[in-house]
């Protein structure tokens, strides 16, 4: 027991120090992209930051009704939207919608890797955590779209602004930010410009045009 105490001790102190750093620095690169490197062979496009400020207003208010509404109130996990999740997963017979917060995907995108597993969920419940606790909402807000997978070794929104369009993401149109936001739940199949061929990713879009 006290050898576990310790491999959590030591693997919280280094989430903990990480997470305060990040307030300040940019991460170089992450798990997942070495990940998708070495296991997929996705090679990394050229990385693009940009700020939360510089991003056209419209872009947090599309990526929060698309992925986590209630993500300024939350400390990391949305029980109500857990238990909508598990509900519509027991109609369709099989896990086809996630519970997750941008709190919780921004954990595995930066710390872990996307590979399902229940240890991963484990290891992702803490990084949470933690996070939430060293980190201010609009900083890790800036990290998810600054680092989240926009396609075949594609990470945050300015680089695939630049790949899919040749602009930065300060630049694009509200029909060019939506197809952004639709592709992001399948991003390795679809791209903006496919996005319709996806029922997911159509559905997201068809909720942005509805509320923006």
């Amino acid at each position: 027991m006290r050898y576990v105490l310790f491999i959590h001790l030591w693997f919280w102190g280094i989430v903990a120090s990480l997470s305060l750093l990040f307030n300040f620095v940019n991460p170089p690169y992450t798990p997942l992209m070495a990940h998708r490197l070495i296991v997929r062979s996705y090679p990394i496009h050229k990385r693009y930051f940009i700020a939360l400020k510089a991003m056209p207003r419209s872009t947090k208010a599309m990526i929060l009704t698309l992925e986590d509404g209630n993500y300024y109130q939350h400390w990391g996990f949305d029980w109500k939207m857990i238990r909508e999740a598990r509900e519509r997963n027991r109609k369709a017979g099989r896990i086809r919608f996630g519970g997750s917060t941008i709190s919780n995907q921004l954990a595995r995108t930066v710390f872990l890797t996307t590979h399902g597993n229940y240890f991963r969920k484990y290891l992702e419940a803490q990084v949470t955590v933690i996070m939430e606790i060293c980190l201010s909402k609009n900083r890790m807000l800036e990290l998810y779209l600054n680092y989240v997978e926009w396609g075949k070794g594609i990470y945050g929104i300015d680089s695939a602004a630049r790949h899919y369009y040749g602009r930065s993401a300060k630049n694009l149109s509200r029909e060019q930010l939506m197809q952004l936001m639709a592709v992001l739940t399948n991003p390795l199949d679809y791209t903006p410009q496919t996005y319709y061929r996806s029922p997911s990713a159509s559905q997201r879009y068809q909720t942005l045009q509805r509320y923006h």
